[in-house]
């Protein structure tokens, strides 16, 4: 039986290692390539990245970065191009329908959030939408949100005609995130690649987002794929 709670989950990798926000479709989620990959991300050229970005979430975060001390935005720029940060970035919810919210500390200065979401419109076939995401934030500034959504009938034959997407949000100027989704009834599968701006972060990783809803139950989970 399934009951309503999220969890952290971990891989070998980091296994020491003790929301909605506002998303990108993942059609438009990658970003271009730089010409050659710098050695590593700056304060100054992180700044000028930000200025760049043109959604009202990315503007909203540039603006808390512009905020913080000298040493913060150090430390933020540093830990933008870690990689065991980045693939700590995993979750799971599931449990009865309902909005969960689960906020995980990795350290003093990051944080993530698991979040899952319900909204049932009033169409003959009640279709609901379901929402999972993961979101890093950094002194509480969210800098990446990867997750899934799907959307499905509840009245009617079913499973009937069911959407879905991965979803990414991106503020880490250390990667590149590209995604891919499918759909199987009620089951939502996406893969997300994040390929390296600056050689300080390392190799790609990839990470599979996957979630399945139906009219009494869900479970949602960002993990890395092996």
């Amino acid at each position: 039986m399934l009951t309503s709670t999220t969890g952290r989950l971990t891989s070998a990798a980091i296994a020491t290692i003790a929301g909605l926000t506002v998303l990108v479709p993942a059609a438009h989620a990658a970003e271009s390539d730089p010409a050659k990959p710098a050695a590593k991300l700056t304060v100054p050229a992180y700044e000028k990245y930000l200025k760049q970005q043109s959604t009202s979430a990315a503007k909203k975060s540039a603006a808390q970065f512009a905020k913080l001390s000298k040493h913060q935005k150090q430390v933020f720029v540093k830990t933008l191009q870690d990689q065991k940060v980045y693939k700590a970035l995993t979750g799971k919810a599931w449990g009865k329908i309902r909005n969960v919210t689960s906020v995980d500390r990795y350290n003093k200065n990051v944080t993530f959030v698991t979040k899952a979401s319900f909204k049932t419109a009033k169409d003959k076939a009640r279709t609901t939408t379901a929402a999972f995401s993961v979101t890093e934030k950094i002194f509480n500034i969210p800098v990446t949100t990867e997750g899934a959504t799907l959307v499905y009938p509840t009245v009617g034959k079913l499973p009937g005609t069911t959407k879905a997407s991965t979803d990414v949000f991106n503020i880490n100027a250390a990667i590149r995130i590209d995604a891919t989704s499918s759909v199987k009834g009620n089951d939502a599968s996406g893969r997300i690649t994040a390929l390296p701006r600056v050689k300080t972060f390392g190799k790609k990783v990839v990470k599979r987002v996957t979630l399945h809803s139906t009219r009494s139950a869900f479970i949602g989970r960002l993990v890395n794929q092996k």
